[in-house]
């Protein structure tokens, strides 16, 4: 065996020794040193390279590291809104792809992204679930296994557009499921694997929820991007009216981008635009036993902002639906 590979085997083992402790508690790295009887510098390539591979290490109690599988909530971005060239800020929204699940409807999302095209669209803001994850009730379902595999096909199969980004969050289910399991940060994992394979274009900007300041000359306004929890309602606005209801004051959105219910929707509340964002998967047996229906299509938005201040003066949504696979095999009979 050459010398590289017998130095990449002992910090591969290395770094399965520090995973394995760093999940039963807390350690400084001194710690680590003494009860690993190894070279500090080891140590610290062993924790680099779980950092790198997406481990959601974090340092507590001082000087202390720990992986785990809780990942912060939120995030941030910040958006000139320029428009497109006729006025209108332009995006668009889709979200629930569940790439990796035989009911994936790749037609729709690549329909979606060419239509974005047409529309001189740049960006695409995802409300998360685009892979599908691993369970118990879901394995019979799945193409494609495993984080690394799903994460190559999420990939290969997303749609990618010149001049096109896609900022995405990540869901505490399905992609989150890998993180509960694995301590990792599931969308910054496939951020990284998607640069390595020279995609720029597929952006990780937060965990559950992430605000989008759309910025003017003078001001701005907050679009937030969501993927909450919780079953669908009998009414397809009652969960993301009683969201908005949930926000104080203070922290309210101009317009409020919902994914996780596979509905298309919109609503109003609280002066908040909340939009539903459907979904590009067919219905899962899932989803049948829970009587959940899905509303497969893509949604996007047009807006416009006040010079003085950045608020939305107007907003229009328009919601491109699909049918079942077979409406559209009746082209080829």
């Amino acid at each position: 065996m050459k010398v590289s590979e017998v130095a990449a085997t002992t910090q591969r083992d290395l770094k399965a020794e520090v995973r394995k402790l760093l999940i039963k508690r807390p350690m400084s790295e001194l710690e680590l040193v003494q009860a690993l009887d190894c070279q500090p510098s080891h140590l610290k390539q062993a924790i680099r390279s779980i950092m790198d591979g997406g481990g959601n290490i974090s340092r507590v109690a001082g000087d202390r590291l720990f992986l785990h599988n809780v990942l912060e909530q939120g995030g941030q971005l910040v958006l000139k809104a320029a428009d497109r060239g006729d006025g209108w800020t332009v995006f668009g929204i889709t979200t629930d792809n569940h790439l990796c699940n035989r009911h994936e409807r790749l037609d729709v999302l690549n329909a979606a992204y060419d239509t974005f095209e047409r529309e001189g669209i740049t960006t695409v803001l995802n409300a998360g679930n685009m892979i599908d994850g691993e369970a118990r009730f879901n394995k019979n379902e799945l193409r494609v296994f495993g984080l690394d595999a799903q994460v190559d096909y999420f990939i290969d199969q997303f749609p990618q557009r010149k001049g096109m980004t896609t900022y995405y969050i990540t869901g505490d289910d399905h992609e989150g499921w890998y993180s509960q399991r694995e301590c990792i940060n599931v969308g910054s994992f496939m951020q990284m694997k998607a640069e390595k394979a020279g995609r720029k274009d597929l952006r990780y900007i937060g965990h559950v929820e992430a605000d989008v300041s759309l910025q003017c000359k003078k001001g701005s306004a907050v679009m937030r991007v969501m993927h909450p929890g919780g079953g669908s309602a009998y009414a397809l606005s009652y969960a993301p009216q009683k969201i908005v209801e949930s926000f104080q004051g203070g922290e309210k959105p101009q317009v409020l981008i919902i994914g996780h219910y596979h509905k298309w929707d919109y609503c109003y509340p609280r002066e908040v635009h909340v939009i539903s964002a459907g979904c590009t998967e067919d219905q899962t047996m899932f989803m049948r036993k829970k009587k959940i229906a899905a509303h497969v299509g893509f949604v996007i938005v047009r807006l416009k902002q006040s010079p003085s201040d950045g608020h939305i003066t107007r907003l229009s949504v328009e919601w491109n639906p699909f049918y079942d696979r077979s409406y559209y095999r009746k082209d080829f009979e």
